[in-house]
């Protein structure tokens, strides 16, 4: 007889961010496309992600914690070093050999650039045969010399680097942080994880939870009808007292699988059907089946 091991799931608040002509891709595409190692620098909220620009595959790495940190406002410039890769697949991507040296590249230039300017690594963003890394600092002295002595000579004549200020971090919000969309994947692959880690056998159906709120009663009631034509059952509604933002809450359920793809297709449609009522996505729950 199976067992079942609990695990609430609801996701965190996700923040607004403009991925300008970026469409997201499913994010298991990342192992096809690149190596990526999270640098040696303290940060508890790195991610991974891969997305579509022109027609072409973007794979980004970005800390999601900086944007909202003590330290992005007082770091007001940017520096942003682009490398050209030297040998790259049919996507862009750097080879796997060419890889592990960047990753010794990236290592170093967290070092150089923290030792010396106080630098603040926010991520990197490749694509076409290019990567890019970000740096925030609030010195922007002799920035180039440092990365110069960081780099060495493995990027000989490949790369460029530049300085500008960016109080509003508009290049990290704009090129390295993730859509909307993206984020409910990389929250759902988060919450996976966890069930992974509980044991779970993800092609097993069991009940999954989804829970949403509202400005109106009125948008409650349309969303609700709309659903249970797609199969989902209403398991409950109520009003959150002294909510004045979305008090109406509904919560629904479907039975379902656990694998990412499964698990992005439902909780897309119920995200995107939510934006459409002015509603707010907050997650779903399910339990582990071992």
């Amino acid at each position: 007889m199976n067992r079942y091991i609990k695990i609430g799931i609801t996701l965190l608040r996700i923040y607004e961010c403009a991925m300008t002509g970026i469409k997201t891709l499913p994010v298991i595409l990342l192992g096809a496309f690149a190596w990526l190692t999270v640098p040696a620098q303290e940060s508890s909220n790195w991610e991974t992600y891969v997305a579509e620009a022109d027609k072409r595959p973007v794979s980004v790495m970005a800390d999601l914690a900086f944007g909202t940190s003590p330290e992005a406002k007082i770091k007001t410039n940017v520096i942003i070093i682009s490398i050209s890769l030297l040998t790259e697949n049919n996507n862009g991507m750097p080879s796997y050999a060419e890889a592990k040296k960047l990753d010794t590249v990236e290592n170093k230039l967290v070092q150089v650039l923290g030792d010396s300017l106080n630098a603040t690594y926010a991520g990197r963003y490749t694509q076409n045969g290019k990567r890019d890394y970000f740096f925030y600092t609030a010195d922007t002295s002799k920035y180039r010399q440092y990365a110069f002595n960081a780099l060495g000579t493995y990027a000989s004549g490949r790369w460029d680097i530049m300085a500008k200020p960016d109080p509003m971090l508009d290049n990290y919000f704009t090129v390295l942080y993730p859509s909307q969309k993206e984020m409910q994947r990389i929250y759902n692959r988060r919450m996976l994880d966890r069930l992974a880690d509980a044991g779970d056998h993800p092609a097993a159906l069991r009940k999954i939870d989804h829970f949403i709120f509202f400005k109106t009663e009125q948008d409650r009631k349309k969303f609700a009808r709309v659903v249970q034509d797609n199969g989902f059952v209403i398991e409950n509604g109520g009003e959150e007292k002294g909510i004045k933002d979305r008090p109406y809450s509904l919560q629904i359920s479907k039975t379902g699988k656990t694998d990412q793809s499964s698990i992005d297709k439902v909780s897309l449609y119920i995200w995107e059907l939510a934006l459409h009522y002015s509603a707010r996505y907050d997650g779903w729950e399910t339990f582990a089946v071992k």
